[in-house]
This record gives C-alpha cells, structure tokens and sequence, in this order.
C-alpha cells in the first residue's frame, strides 16, 4: 500500500494473511483525511469505512484524472445528520437509495421544469436510488448518522461527471430570480474546491452556489467569478457528499471532476466566513429571532446597475417563518450580493426586508465591511419616514408585521441634505397665493434652474418666467380672479400647484 498524504489518519488494517482475523478495515476517522496526489496511487486490501459525527467527517481525495484508488473489499462512507431539520444531500457512492435515510419518508428532489409560476412546485417526494451528482432534500426527527454502501461491483464515486440543470420559461410563469434553480450535489466522498475553475464546467450556470444551513435555517452563499465573495458564512468549499443550489441562466449541464477535491483539511469544512475581496463592500445584517441573514453591495469595475452573471448572485428565501430576509434590487432581479460600477454621490439602492413572524428586527452593518470612512451611509426607513447615519449609528432596531410592505428600505451613499432632511423633490418648492401675489418659497438647499408657468383650468399657458434661486421669491399677477395652475420644472421635476386669484 503506498499512502502518499496522510493526516490524522486512525488506522486499523489486519492483515487479512493471518488466519485467525475474520475482519479487517481501513477506517478514516472524523477530521482524518487522505490525499491521493495525481500521478500516484492507493492500494487498500480491505474494507473502507470514512466516519462522520458531529465534529466533522474524514474523506478520501482523489485527485487523479479516472481516479487510481483501488480498495478490494466493501466501502461505507458515513454522515452525521441532526435533528429536527432539513439537510441537502448527495450520495458519495454508485449504487444506493433512499432508505439510507433512516427514520424519515420525507426526502425529496427539485424538478425546475414543472414550476409554472410558483416555484415552490418544484419539489417531487422521492423513495428510491439515489443518482450520482444529484441533490435531495430530506428532514429528519431524530439524529441519524447515514450510511453509504457499496459493495461487490458498486464503488465510490471517482472521476468525472456532469449533470442536467434546467432554466423554465412559462407564460406569466416566476419572477427572473425564482427561475433555473437546480438541486445538485457533491458526489464525492471529499470536500471540493467551487474555485478551482480547470476541474468545473460552469458556462450554464451562474457561478454562484447556495448551500442550506440547518442551523441557521437560511443559505450560505458564495459568488466565484472574477472577484469571489461569500455571505451567510460561505466559503468556496463543498463539504463531502453535499447537496447544494445553483441557478442555471440557460438549459445546459454543470460538470465537475477529480482535480477539484480537497487535499489535507481538517476537517469537512463547514459554514465560516472567508476574506477574499479587495473591492469596497457594505455588509449588512438583518437579525432577530435568534436568526440572521446577510446581503451585500460591493462595487466592481465593469458592472451595471442590472444583474450582472457571475458578479451578482439572486437571492434565495428560507422558508422557515422566523428567519427575517433581507436582500437589495438590482433593477428588476432581486438579489443577495448587488455589484454596483462605483460610489456615486446621491446613490440609492432598493432594499428588501421580509418575516413571517411579527416583532422588533435589527438591521447593522457587518464589522467586517469595507468601505471608505470618506463615504456617508444612510438607511431610510419608507414606513417610518427616518433617515438613519448608519456610519455612525451602525443598527437600527425596528418593528415588522408580515402584512408591511416588503419594499421598505432604501440605502443611500453620500445623499444631498434633502435627502436627509427627507425633502423629496415635490416638496422642494412651496407655492401659496395671497389675493394676486404669488409666493414661492425653496425648500431645496440644491440651486435648480428651471421656469415657473402659470396655466388656466383650459391647459392654455398665460405667463412664464425663470424660475429664481432666491429662498423666496413673490410675483404679483396682473391676470382675472379664478383658479390656475402653476407649473414648476425644474431640472427634470416638475411640481404642479392649484392656486386662486382674488382682488
């Protein structure tokens, strides 16, 4: 046998030549872990068995093209599965069903075809063999650890294999951002590496993946592309034998291979936050409930204000009722990280707070973003008509019934004291009459060249003047008693004012 990388590694091998042994494993324990380089090999004479509890899971990386690992006997891959929650799966092995789930009938997988125009339609109960890279939904009342067997002819799952992923478009069928989600899995009996871009085919989809954590009852997410990023806690692994979520952007397949498992860790990894970027980036965190969740506006070279593939990545919704969600607009998409060209002065980003379960939420910006003290941020509350220096101010405690407006926050970067005194452009001008003198009063601290016109009840213009940029300005009106209307445009507004002239 020649192990070319070893950590950790609990080994109990008997040679199977003395006749008195009736059983012999190689057993990797949790945290424990083997690496077969490429261009070498591993030869086991005996049963395999890869343990998982609650700490973690040992794994078996190999990294070889077709996979140069040869194990003579049976092979059982565990993993520890908690209770009372829903858990993404994928088997690590080529021949096994359901039924390894013990304790629950309620597994199922996700068909994107058949979601018409509400994506929940999507999920199929399932008792049956589990296919290689697909992803299944189960939850479990008790704790379980499964059990992935193979024996005989069946094997671990080694070497390259790809998967259908679909993008359904129906007629006033789901918004953009709840269309393409596929459920897929890791097949492997290792973690993998979603940025080591030689060993994955990703041209279908966007290279985002979205991994449930049962914990938190939300999705760590992570976002490869040109400049990876995760929220929630995501990383760029896959822990071994995870299912997790992509969106396809068109009909096509994912691939992956060999080269993106895992060498020594230790242990499966799990949901912790990562320091990729070098870009200006706002985190901000929405929690309560004992739950969080996390959105994220960063700014790229090179990006729009739309959805961008591959530097944006759409939000997907917990489901559980107390999990407050949180998420920004990119124009018509609603999304979990929003990459925006620049900071511009007055820039102002929709964002989206939804809960099932009334109560007092906080909204805070995370310790760990990045963005330019030079910068000013605001967040504006629509319900409750505040503005919040969250520079300073850092979180926002606020009251949320489910029947409020999902629309209800707007960020702003460096606005105009308007803006902040909460002066919206309607309000920039104050037109009031007095007999046949016509006032008009600036709210506005910004100076707008623009021109006043006054209209009668026909729509036939009388008079027009510029408009001045004095706080006030008086004007009497040489025109009969009656009502008009005077019109204010200004710099693309344009503000309307019944008035009525007496003598």
């Amino acid at each position: 046998m020649k192990i070319i990388t070893k950590h950790n590694i609990i080994l109990l091998i008997l040679v199977l030549a003395v006749a008195e042994l009736s059983f012999a494993q190689f057993v990797l324990s949790p945290g424990s872990s083997i690496t077969i380089k490429q261009g070498t090999s591993l030869y086991v004479g005996t049963s395999l068995y890869i343990k998982s509890d609650v700490s973690g899971s040992g794994y078996l990386a190999d990294q070889n093209s077709a996979g140069n690992c040869t194990i003579s006997g049976d092979k059982t891959v565990e993993r520890y599965l908690s209770a009372n929650g829903w858990h993404n799966v994928s088997s690590p092995v080529s021949n096994t069903t359901s039924a390894v789930f013990a304790g629950t009938d309620l597994v199922f997988y996700y068909d994107e075809t058949i979601i018409l125009n509400d994506w929940n339609f999507g999920w199929v109960w399932y008792n049956g063999s589990l296919s290689v890279m697909k992803g299944y939904d189960l939850f479990l009342p008790s704790t379980i650890t499964a059990n992935y067997n193979a024996t005989g002819g069946e094997s671990l799952n080694t070497g390259s294999f790809n998967i259908d992923i679909t993008r359904t478009n129906v007629a006033n069928g789901e918004a953009e951002n709840r269309k393409g989600w596929n459920l897929i899995g890791n097949p492997y009996p290792s973690p993998v590496d979603w940025l080591m871009e030689s060993g994955w085919d990703k041209s279908d989809i966007n290279d985002a993946k979205y991994i449930w954590n049962p914990d938190n009852n939300n999705y760590t997410i992570f976002l490869g592309g040109s400049s990876p990023i995760g929220i929630n806690g995501g990383t760029q692994y896959i822990p071994s034998n995870q299912g997790f979520w992509v969106q396809a952007v068109q009909n096509g397949n994912i691939s992956i291979s060999n080269t993106t498992r895992l060498g020594i860790m230790t242990s499966t990894p799990d949901y912790y936050k990562n320091s990729y970027s070098t870009s200006q980036e706002l985190r901000l965190i929405a929690s309560g409930n004992g739950y969080t969740d996390e959105t994220m506006i960063r700014f790229l070279d090179g990006t729009t204000p739309g959805f961008d593939i591959n530097n944006d990545a759409s939000k997907l919704f917990s489901a559980h009722d107390s999990v407050p969600q949180i998420s920004t607009q990119a124009e018509n998409t609603i999304v979990a990280i929003n990459s925006q060209s620049k900071i511009t002065d007055g820039l102002a980003i929709e964002m989206n707070f939804s809960c099932n379960t009334p109560g007092n939420y906080n909204i805070s910006i995370d310790e760990s973003s990045i963005i330019d003290p030079v910068h000013k941020i605001y967040l504006k509350d629509l319900r409750e008509q505040k503005m919040i220096y969250m520079s300073s101010q850092k979180v926002y405690h606020f009251n949320h019934n489910p029947s409020y407006s999902k629309s209800r926050f707007i960020v702003y970067f460096n606005p105009s004291q308007d803006i902040i005194n909460n002066i919206s452009p309607q309000l920039y001008f104050n037109i009031i009459t007095h007999k046949n003198m016509l006032t008009i009063t600036r709210n506005t601290t910004k100076q707008y060249d623009g021109e006043v016109s006054i209209y009668n009840l026909l729509g036939q213009r009388l008079k027009n003047f510029p408009l001045s940029n004095s706080i006030t300005t008086n004007i009497a009106l040489s025109i009969p008693a009656g009502y008009y209307i005077v019109s204010i445009v200004a710099d693309r507004q344009v503000i309307n004012s019944k008035i009525r002239i007496t003598y």
